[in-house]
């Protein structure tokens, strides 16, 4: 540190090696060959698949829930032998649990979103290098 002067100037006579002793694993997709990238874009779309595979497990019990209330809906009708407020109430329920189940089932998540753009990033590189 000597070398270094109050005004901010350097005046060292030689070279000047400056380590932060930083491991940086991460590396971004332009500076990796065309053949990693071709290798990496599979992994990524199978996450896609997986984490969508994942809500479809998730979301299972609140389809059958659904069916379930608008069967029993149907049924109370059925006995009852008009509408009531009791049917309504359970088909508006069995009608708004399986909407929103499909919803999210159907609508990408943050990590499925990032794991599409990481796909749409290495084939616009791919393209721009002409590979594919």
């Amino acid at each position: 540190m000597r070398d270094f002067t109050n005004g901010g100037d350097i005046t060292a006579g030689g070279d000047i090696n400056i380590n932060d002793n930083s491991k940086n694993d991460h590396k971004w997709y332009v500076n990796c060959s065309s053949e990693e990238l071709i290798e990496d874009r599979p992994f990524r779309q199978e996450n896609i698949k997986l984490e969508q595979e994942r809500k479809v497990k998730r979301f299972t019990p609140f389809y059958w829930l659904s069916a379930f209330l608008f069967i029993c809906a149907a049924v109370w009708a059925v006995v009852e032998g008009k509408q009531n407020l009791v049917s309504i109430v359970m088909g508006a329920g069995s009608f708004f649990v399986g909407y929103m189940s499909i919803k999210l089932t159907i609508a990408p998540n943050s990590f499925q979103v990032e794991e599409k753009n990481a796909v749409d990033e290495i084939n616009k590189i791919l393209r721009q290098r002409r590979v594919e």
